[in-house]
């Protein structure tokens, strides 16, 4: 208690808060969005982990902003440089923007988005093979079920038995989830970025983002570099039996995405 109460008084006068934030989604290369911009130059992290977990798990939120600023670098260790943090859930919980808003003001911050239909295979096949890796943390929210089951309990709650909230298809409703920010924040300062695009043209997003966050672009041989790279990826293959599924999915989403179309003033090849 004692230790908590001095990070509550103590960090936020030595320790620097996040100039900017990535904000989602998950399985859309946030997490090498991530490695790229922890190794430019103008930029510096602690080197703990991706994501505080802090707006997102409601026991760390109501451990305050001090504790929050104990992920961050020192100010003298800043200096003129940008720190951040990465989450692929804080674009997807409600309270989430608002807490931002509380506790950080006006913030820039990236968001990638990628097919939801895609996005959620890959989301079940990632948690459906946490049973066979050893790590205990990561097996205690593997996904047994079929994609099929899975995706008709989502549908029909009242048959679900899932114990963890994978949420597949819910979390592939961007436009709520950004509708819900733009209520706390200007969309100028929320960076929209196309998974599929990232993924054809690295170079090209690298820069929208070294724009947005007023740096400088990375150096050509760092684009060599990550374009051998990849992070969390999966090379998970489509079963066959799911592929009608996915074609159900595709005509559920089609109206949402046009939402999405509306909101963003463009629209992708989903």
């Amino acid at each position: 208690m004692m230790k908590l109460l001095l990070k509550k008084i103590a960090y936020p006068l030595i320790k620097s808060r996040p100039d900017f934030l990535v904000i989602g989604v998950q399985r859309a290369a946030t997490t090498s969005l991530y490695r790229y911009l922890t190794q430019h130059p103008q930029i510096v992290v602690t080197g703990k982990w991706r994501e505080s977990y802090y707006f997102d798990v409601p026991e760390n939120y109501n451990k305050g902003l001090g504790w929050y600023l104990g992920h961050f670098p020192a100010k003298l260790t800043k200096g003129n440089k940008l720190t951040f943090e990465a989450s692929p859930s804080y674009l997807y919980y409600p309270p989430i923007p608002q807490r931002i808003k509380q506790d950080l003001g006006t913030i820039k911050m990236i968001a990638l988005l990628r097919n939801p239909v895609d996005r959620a295979y890959s989301a079940w096949q990632m948690y459906h093979n946490y049973m066979n890796v050893s790590l205990a943390h990561l097996r205690e929210r593997a996904d047994s079920r079929t994609f099929a089951e899975a995706i008709e309990q989502e549908f029909k709650p009242e048959l679900n038995t899932a114990t963890y909230p994978y949420n597949y298809i819910d979390r592939g409703n961007y436009a709520k989830q950004l509708e819900n920010y733009y209520q706390y924040f200007n969309p100028e300062t929320i960076l929209i970025l196309n998974f599929e695009q990232f993924c054809q043209d690295l170079e090209a997003n690298l820069t929208r983002v070294c724009d947005f966050l007023n740096i400088a672009p990375f150096p050509q041989e760092m684009i060599r570099q990550f374009q051998t790279e990849k992070y969390a990826a999966a090379n998970y293959e489509r079963k066959p039996e799911d592929e009608q599924l996915l074609e159900q999915l595709k005509e559920y989403y089609a109206p949402e995405n046009e939402k999405l179309y509306q909101t963003l003033g463009t629209r992708y090849d989903w």
